[in-house]
């Protein structure tokens, strides 16, 4: 590979701990008066810089190094498991790797904050106890749209809320994103703008993040555009919005200690693939999402006012797919939050959504509430489903990458039932197009989908190898079942997303037919698991009487004693 001079740009930048792992999407601003900067030279051969790049120049180190003890962790380098969605699985070769080899990449430092040094293959750092303040080295090249990756071995003994990271799209030395884990586990994207820190993505717990002394954790992100995706071990973990910046910017590590005591980290195979019109063309331009009406609220409750053009979901996560959007500037009844305080449950119509209520992220959104009473916490339904799309496609292949969790459908209208959600970062072959150019015609495995198609929304990708797919007639919609009605106070259902109804918990079973979104069933009971709801049919329907629906896609109503119905044998 070119080589290209770097330079690295130590940091010291005090936040306040709480700024770190408040659950609030925009916590009061921390001041900061104690900036420092220290440059000094070093060389990296691992990554080409983009054609526009020019070096920066030389300058002398402005600090004395102190020697540093040998790190004793050792870094052993994880096994790739399969993962489905995985970037470091379907971006190819990466433009860049430093796999902690030498001492040339980086300069070996120590200061009041923190230290680092070359050992043993990795590259490790020291934060030394000033507690709530963030140390970053950050380093040259400049880049926009990429996705990065680390892996990191757990300190072998911290604090709880000792925090450290990836420091990306750094405009300069004072600022920055923050993506990072905790000891205990947690994971959080946060902005340090100079003066002060922004949380985007609230400390949240997952258990693809492996915890304890000496586990070892790959941490990726994925920047495009104004998307922040948060990965770990290769698994979507969640998605942010935020333009705050949106050029090249630098790339780095950082440590923030929770108490006076020092804790040190390891990480190694800084690798990095830069995200080119291979695959996301930037001469593709997806049809825009429908807006969603919002009516105008009472003057007498909760509103809240979208600060930039909203993305509104079924659920309150990434994990649910976009319904629809709101423009910057509109004004809707805020219902109630999520639990974790990061969601607003909004009104919206009952075309957008049967229940009538819709989800947006509270960090982009001004709250009015009148009465000074807390918001309602509302339990959301269950994330969608999950499809299992096949091993990924071979490179030449006509294909497209999930950028944002996707609604997989059984045909190329909103009219046609639900499969299931796949998440964002899955890459599946296309077989074709819809006559009017908005859908792609994924493949499936025939268990999902009898015709071995699912068909997702063109906004929700970016294509590859496109160029020459034929145009798929999709099968005729499936037809309109009427289920029971139910009586007044019994046990509901409605219909959230068309869906199939089957003769049983599962695609395995045939489906009787669709019902549309808004559709109110009776219930009669539910399957062992929860996962699906049995609702009264029409005896020349099912002999039965029954149906079964997945039960991520329905409302119920009355339904806290629906009993235990075991599922029909399998045709």
């Amino acid at each position: 590979m070119k080589k290209f001079r770097l330079l690295t740009i130590i940091v010291v930048a005090a936040l306040v701990l709480a700024a770190c792992s408040s659950p609030t999407p925009a916590p009061a601003p921390t001041t900061d008066s104690t900036h420092v900067a220290e440059i000094v030279n070093a060389t990296l051969t691992a990554m080409p810089p983009p054609a526009t790049l020019t070096p920066l120049p030389t300058m002398a180190a402005t600090a004395t190094l102190a020697p540093l003890p040998t790190a004793t962790v050792p870094l052993p380098t994880p096994t790739l498991a399969p993962v489905q969605g995985d970037p470091a699985t379907f971006l190819g070769k990466p433009s860049g790797v430093d796999n902690f080899d030498s001492a040339t990449n980086w300069t070996e430092y120590s200061n009041n904050c923190f230290s680092n040094q070359i050992t043993g293959g990795q590259f490790v750092m020291t934060a030394k106890g000033l507690t709530g303040v963030t140390c970053w080295t950050v380093s040259w090249p400049l880049l926009q749209n990429f996705y990065i990756e680390t892996s990191v071995v757990m300190p072998t003994t911290c604090n709880p809320n000792d925090r450290f990271g990836l420091l990306f799209r750094a405009p300069d030395n004072t600022q920055g994103y923050l993506y990072g884990y905790t000891c205990s586990g947690q994971y959080s994207l946060t902005i340090w703008n100079g003066s002060q820190s922004i949380v985007l993505i609230a400390p949240a717990n997952n258990p693809a993040i492996l915890t304890g002394s000496g586990a070892i954790n790959r941490i990726g992100v994925q920047a495009f555009g104004q998307t922040y995706d948060l990965y770990a071990n290769g698994k979507f973990l969640a998605e942010a919005q935020d333009s705050t910046y949106v050029e090249p910017g630098k790339i780095g590590y950082f440590v923030q200690a929770a108490t006076d005591q020092p804790f040190t980290v390891a990480y190694d195979n800084l690798i990095i693939w830069q995200l080119t019109d291979a695959f996301y063309p930037t001469e593709v331009t997806p049809p825009p999402l429908p807006e969603v009406p919002v009516s105008p609220p009472a003057s007498n409750v909760a509103t809240g006012t979208a600060t930039s053009n909203l993305n509104v979901r079924s659920g309150p996560s990434t994990q649910y797919p976009v319904i629809g959007v709101v423009p910057k500037g509109k004004t809707g009844e805020i219902l109630g939050v999520s639990q974790d305080g990061a969601w607003y449950a909004v009104k919206v119509p009952t075309s957008s959504a049967a229940s009538g209520m819709a989800w947006v992220s509270a960090a982009y959104v001004t709250l009015s509430n009148p009465s000074g009473k807390p918001l309602p916490v509302i339990t959301p339904a269950s994330p969608p489903p999950g499809v299992a799309v096949p091993l990924p496609p071979a490179s030449g292949a006509p294909q497209v990458t999930i950028v944002q969790a996707a609604t997989i459908r059984q045909g190329p209208t909103m009219e046609y039932p639900v499969y299931g959600v796949t998440p964002a970062g899955t890459r599946a072959e296309v077989a074709g197009v819809s006559a009017d150019g908005l859908w792609w015609a994924i493949k499936l495995p025939t268990s999902i989908a009898s015709d071995g198609l699912g068909w997702v929304y063109k906004t929700y990708t970016t294509a590859q190898n496109t160029q020459n797919v034929k145009v798929i007639q999709p099968a005729p919609l499936p037809t309109n079942v009427t289920p029971a009605v139910p009586g007044s106070g019994a046990a509901a259902a409605i219909t959230i997303e068309p869906i199939n109804i089957r003769s049983g918990p599962g695609n395995a079973y045939p489906s009787l037919g669709k019902v549309s979104i808004g559709t109110v069933m009776a219930v009669v009971g539910k399957s062992a698991d929860g996962q699906f709801i049995v609702v009264n049919l029409p005896k020349n329907i099912s002999a039965s009487g029954q149906g079964w629906v997945p039960a991520a896609y329905v409302t119920l109503q009355n339904a806290s004693n629906i009993p235990v119905i075991p599922p029909p044998p399998v045709p």
